[in-house]
């Protein structure tokens, strides 16, 4: 059966409704601001309300309105490649000055073939970040451009300009400046949604000009739902991908493709060495460089699947039969490390690699984060730890 519309954006069901209802009664706002976590569907309800204001046969009922998906606007605003839909988002920097023009004629042919690529992951997936090489900002030139389209311009086949500035924060202050221009006096039938994960960071001129609605992160059991249905995923993996996820689905497309499974294998592995008797440094170093853990992406992701590890022991621990766990197909392997370990204080074990977790994120040196993590794990269990050692690294870190 083919997927609807809004059926398509997981969750979100009060602003679905809340967009529809605006649209229903006549009482469309020039500019919205959706706001909240990165992941959750901000894109995807933009791009999804901007088709159904230019679809030719909107599905209507007493309470509720949807796009067709199948006529030719449908089709063009499914591609990102309606004429009266506007998607903005941060550039490279152009190569050269483009005063008066497009900022998409400073790019190089390498740049457009990469922007074109984002693209169409984009229309594929509206959860994708389009993500390009040091595009960092949304520049001046970009709302120079928007402006004067809508100035010399009209919206085609009689439908509104939607215009749709994704990841809204990364504008430069003399964009929002200018943007602020076009929020105080829009053109005629123009709708601008902003969205973004740093509201704080969009400035307050800019934010009392839009209606502000928040976009909360999907309910997990919702996300493991989905990860079943739309990738055939198994339940433990489901469940192993939502505790990553936060809520958050691109983040969970992400943990997707990182093969967690090899993954939390490594990451036992490295728990495994500092709990060796005897000496291990040398290994677990060693073992460190191999899996590439001094990298922060990976390191972090090492360090969660750990962090959910230790913490089905704890429940395991407190309650032997419980099936609540996080890596139920382990359940054997978390049995024969409690026998191994009985008195193991496994929440002092939780708080080192939670704090290694937040340290990784504060961009501290790696190496001796890990080996700090790894020594309060060994002595949490009930294992020798040289003490001039422990300081020492406490100390350099």
């Amino acid at each position: 059966m083919r997927q609807m519309a809004w059926s398509s954006i997981i969750g979100q069901e009060h602003l679905k409704r809340f967009l529809q209802r605006t649209l229903l009664d006549g009482r469309l706002r020039s500019a919205y601001c959706l706001w909240g976590p990165e992941g959750v569907g901000k894109d995807a309800l933009a791009l999804e309300f901007a088709k159904l204001l230019q679809c030719d046969s909107p599905r209507r009922t007493a309470d509720s309105i949807e796009a067709c998906d199948e006529c030719s606007h449908c089709r063009m605003a499914a591609r990102l490649e309606h004429p009266n839909i506007r998607l903005i988002f941060a550039l490279p920097a152009p190569a050269r000055r483009t005063d008066g023009a497009s900022p998409l004629l400073g790019l190089s042919d390498e740049q457009i073939a990469a922007l074109r690529e984002e693209l169409r992951r984009k229309a594929e997936n509206p959860y994708h970040n389009i993500t390009l090489p040091n595009a960092l900002q949304i520049h001046i030139a970009a709302i120079r451009d928007l402006q004067q389209t809508l100035a010399r311009s009209v919206p085609l086949h009689g439908r509104p300009w939607v215009i749709i500035l994704s990841e809204a924060d990364r504008m430069t202050l003399e964009a929002a400046n200018t943007l602020l221009k076009t929020l105080e006096e829009p053109p005629g039938r123009t709708l601008i949604l902003l969205t973004t994960s740093r509201r704080e960071q969009l400035p307050a001129t800019i934010l009392s000009r839009c209606q502000q609605l928040y976009c909360p992160p999907i309910p997990d059991e919702l996300l493991f739902q989905v990860l079943q249905e739309r990738h055939k995923l198994s339940p433990e993996h489901a469940r192993m991908v939502t505790a990553f996820a936060h809520g958050s689905y691109s983040r969970a497309l992400e943990f997707l493709q990182s093969e967690l499974p090899e993954l939390r294998t490594q990451a036992l592995q490295l728990l495994r060495t500092a709990l060796k008797p005897g000496h291990f440094r040398r290994e677990l170093l060693h073992q460190l460089e191999e899996l590439g853990a001094y990298e922060r992406n990976r390191a972090e992701l090492l360090l969660q699947l750990l962090l959910l590890w230790l913490r089905d022991a704890l429940l395991l621990r407190h309650a032997p039969d419980s099936t609540d766990l996080y890596n139920p197909d382990q359940r054997d392997t978390l049995q024969r490390f409690l026998e191994r370990f009985p008195h193991a204080d496994l929440a002092a074990m939780l708080e080192a690699v939670d704090s290694a977790l937040q340290g990784v994120r504060q961009y501290l040196q790696l190496p001796l984060l890990f080996a700090v993590t790894f020594l309060r794990c060994r002595a949490a269990a009930g294992l020798s730890v040289p003490t001039e050692l422990t300081h020492g690294v406490s100390a350099s870190l």
